[in-house]
Formats: C-alpha cells, sequence, structure tokens
C-alpha cells in the first residue's frame, strides 16, 4: 500500500458499507451487569478529549447535526466552580475557539456559576438550575422540531428556538485550548446523536451506561483509558495533557447488552475466573481453565448469511483452548482466535488455519468474512504491521453461520482457552481490506501497538 493511501487512511475512519450489528468491548469499565466504577477526570487547565475531522472531506466527526433533531448527553460532576467549564465545544478547531466558526457551539459550565449553559456567539440558554459541587448530575441538550431544550437531572432549564446549522468538524470535550473554558471534575457516558430527540419533555434520567441507538455519532462511556468511541464512526480520540479515569462515578448499572443495544450477554462465572482489568482500555479476562465459566452474545446467523467477526486477543499460554466458538455445534461448528495454543486461527467449518508456531502474549487484531453469494472467505490478521489475508472457500454449503458466540470454550466446556479479550464486532456484511486498515489504525493505540 502507498504511503499516500496509507496516511489517509490512518487520518479518519472509514464507515463501514456493512452494518455493525454487535459490539462487545470492556471499555465500558465492568463486566456485564456489574456498576461502573470510573469516569474521565479533568483537571480544569491542561486536559481534554477532541476528535479530529476536515469538512472538505466529508468526515465531520461527531458534530454534523445539522438543522434537524439532536442529542447531545452526558453525566459531569464539577469539583470546582471556576471560570468556564466545557462539557462539549463545537466551536473551532481542535485547539480551541475560533470566532470565525460561528456553526459550532459551546454546552458546559458559564463564567463563576454552576449554571449549564449553551450558546453560539451569544447566550442562547443559561438554565434556571444550577449544579451541586462533587455531585453527579446527567445533562443533555436536545432539540427538538426547532426548539432546543436545555436539561438539567431530566428537567428542563430553558428552551431557545432555533435551526441553527451544527455542522462544524470537530468536538472538544473537557475544554478547549485557547478559551480558558476548561472544566474541573469528571465526565462519564457522552453520547451525540444526529436526526433523534431522545427525549421529548422532562425525564428520569437513564440508570444503565448509554448505548448507541440510531443516528449515534459520538459515543464515548469514559470509564476506560485509552478512550474509545463506541460508536460506528468508530472515531479517533486525541487525549491532550494525559485524560485520565479517576475513582468517581455516576450510580449506573452496565447493561447486560452489548454496545448495539441488541444482544444481551448471557455470563456464565461461577469460579469467578472471568473478571473485567483495566489494562489497554478494559479487557474481559480468563484467569484459569475452569470450564464452567463462559461468555455468550451476539446473533444466530444462517448457513446463507454473508458476515464479518471482528475481534481483538491476546492469549496468555499454550493451552489447547478455543477463543471464541460457535456456542452450538450441532450444524454451525467454527472457531476463531486460538486453538491447541497456535494464535491467528480461524475455522469456518475447519477450512484454515493462519500461520503460527506455539502461543505468543502479543495483541491480535483478527477479521474473518464470509461472502455468501461466492462462497470465498476472507481472513485478516494484525499485530504490529498493518493487517494481511489470506483467502479460504467454504467446505460446507454457504459458509456456516453460526449460533451465537461463546467465549473461552466449546460447548460443554471443554478445550478452555485463558486470554484477554478486548472487543468482538460482528458485521452484517463483508467489510473491505480498507475498511479493515482503518480499523487498525483507529484502535492500534489501545493495545498497545
Amino acid at each position: 500500500m502507498s504511503g499516500a493511501i496509507g496516511g489517509l487512511l490512518s487520518s479518519f475512519s472509514i464507515r463501514p458499507t456493512a452494518s455493525l450489528v454487535m459490539n462487545l468491548d470492556a471499555t465500558v469499565g465492568a463486566m456485564p451487569g456489574s456498576n461502573i466504577t470510573t469516569s474521565a477526570s479533568f483537571d480544569g487547565s491542561t486536559q481534554r478529549l477532541s476528535t479530529t475531522g476536515s469538512l472538505a472531506t466529508g468526515i465531520t466527526e461527531g458534530t454534523n447535526m445539522g438543522t434537524g433533531n439532536f442529542t447531545w448527553e452526558c453525566w459531569v460532576r464539577a469539583t470546582a466552580n471556576v471560570g468556564y467549564g466545557t462539557f462539549i465545544d463545537t466551536r473551532g478547531s481542535k485547539t480551541g475557539y475560533s470566532a470565525v466558526d460561528t456553526d459550532g457551539v459551546y454546552f458546559g459550565l458559564d463564567n463563576n456559576t454552576l449554571y449549564p449553559t449553551y450558546f453560539q456567539s451569544t447566550a442562547l440558554i443559561t438554565s434556571s438550575i444550577a449544579l451541586t459541587v462533587n455531585t453527579w448530575t446527567h445533562v443533555a441538550v436536545i432539540r427538538n422540531s426547532g426548539t432546543t431544550t436545555l436539561y438539567v437531572g431530566g428537567v428542563s432549564g430553558g428552551t431557545y428556538v432555533d435551526n441553527l446549522d451544527l455542522s462544524a468538524p470537530y468536538v472538544n470535550i473537557g475544554g478547549g485550548a485557547t478559551y480558558s473554558d476548561d472544566f474541573a471534575g469528571q465526565i462519564s457516558n457522552l453520547r451525540m446523536v444526529k436526526g433523534t430527540a431522545v427525549y421529548t419533555a422532562g425525564f428520569v434520567p437513564p440508570t444503565t451506561t448509554l448505548r448507541a441507538i440510531a443516528g449515534t455519532n459520538l459515543l464515548l462511556p469514559l470509564t476506560a483509558t485509552v478512550f474509545t468511541d463506541m460508536s460506528s464512526n468508530l472515531l479517533a480520540i486525541t487525549n491532550t495533557g494525559t485524560v485520565i479515569t479517576t475513582a468517581q462515578a455516576p450510580t449506573l448499572a452496565a447493561a447486560t447488552t452489548d454496545f448495539t443495544g441488541t444482544y444481551t450477554i448471557t455470563t456464565t462465572n461461577a469460579g469467578a475466573t472471568i473478571a473485567y482489568s483495566s489494562a489497554n482500555g478494559g479487557v474481559f479476562r480468563k484467569s484459569t481453565s475452569l470450564g464452567t465459566d463462559s461468555m455468550i452474545v451476539g446473533p444466530n446467523y444462517v448457513t446463507s448469511q454473508s458476515y464479518t467477526v471482528f475481534m481483538a486477543y491476546k492469549i496468555s499460554a499454550t493451552s489447547a483452548g478455543r477463543l471464541l466458538n460457535t456456542n452450538s455445534e450441532a450444524s454451525k461448528d467454527w472457531l476463531f482466535g486460538a486453538y491447541n495454543g497456535y494464535p491467528k486461527a480461524f475455522y469456518p467449518n475447519f477450512s484454515v488455519n493462519l500461520p503460527g508456531s506455539g502461543a505468543d502474549t502479543v495483541w491480535h487484531f483478527a477479521w474473518g468474512t464470509f461472502n455468501t453469494g461466492t462462497s470465498l472467505g476472507q481472513l485478516y490478521t494484525a499485530t504490529s504491521t498493518q493487517p494481511t489475508s489470506t483467502s479460504f472457500t467454504g467446505t460446507n454449503s454457504g459458509g456456516g453461520g453460526f449460533n451465537q458466540l461463546r467465549l473461552f470454550s466449546r460447548s460443554g466446556g471443554v478445550e478452555v482457552q485463558t486470554a484477554d479479550i478486548g472487543m468482538i464486532r460482528v458485521y452484517n456484511g463483508v467489510v473491505t481490506l480498507a475498511q479493515v486498515q482503518s480499523q487498525y489504525a483507529a484502535f492500534k493505540a489501545r493495545f498497545g501497538y
């Protein structure tokens, strides 16, 4: 691949043409169903998170809300009543405010108060409800049919009639570099949605972590460093000033569904051998070969379904185990990830084993695709280099499909694999090599590449 193309691919995320239907990611900061215990902490002077983008390329990195409905929401905990305090700022560039960018807006705390404010070049809404220092509060800005409402704890704090075209290419979170508007405190679970007013009247704030819904342009749990966009955009997050997580969190239970909010995660963890670890931005770690502990998640695909399965994993020993397996092997039997101590294995009906000699303890990215129209599968794998591919042809009709996915063992709790799994994604269709390389560029920093 040429250097010019490689540089372009690494500068932004290519949206997969296939639909993301299942996204299991440990970056939520807990095991499924467990309370989160951390959030992103900002010092009020030097720290912020930002996305990057360009209107020229059409990649607007989460802020392209247009003139229609939208929802911005997050939980905040202010630790000081000093100056401004940015929750979300889309004015100017990723380095701060610029008066010429009138299509951007500021959502945060007003000068020397704890009253949330939403404004463009002049104040549009200053909430009538103040925040309390050192207290978690859900805040939201929502435009519904031309009326924008600022909510504090689910209660309207003020409205404004507007049709601003919000198409600025950047998002700053927690501060801006040149406008002295950095936030002192913690932020958790930030979501930006285009086209939908999630709440149309007063509401009870959610009690579980946010999930992607239709139109979600940016989704940051902000509970595990490295910070990762969980929307299908896979936006790169720039961390300025070394924002880290801290032991503060709103009272939210981790959902028992994956990040698409569609598939229930079933966890059998009687021996507590599967646990959340904060390593590499969050992983699910299987520590022993106890066969009664497993995780089951994902769709049930018929044998005629084209699909892509992606996994980030690191095996921990040369055990003769299976890392990702079909839950029911009666008619749809394949495994993905590791077997007999070999890394980078993909068996759709046992048709291929990638090169490998013994276990290693480095992170692997692996994508397996099957195109039912051509009966052709494609495997892409990577460690510290760009992904390469190995082709295979399905040996059974339709390439197998799968009956959900079983992590760390095969059915019956045998052939157990000890390992770290960072994420698993299933796409309803076949992703391209360019899209694979874009995903690799977006995630490699999280896993230490």
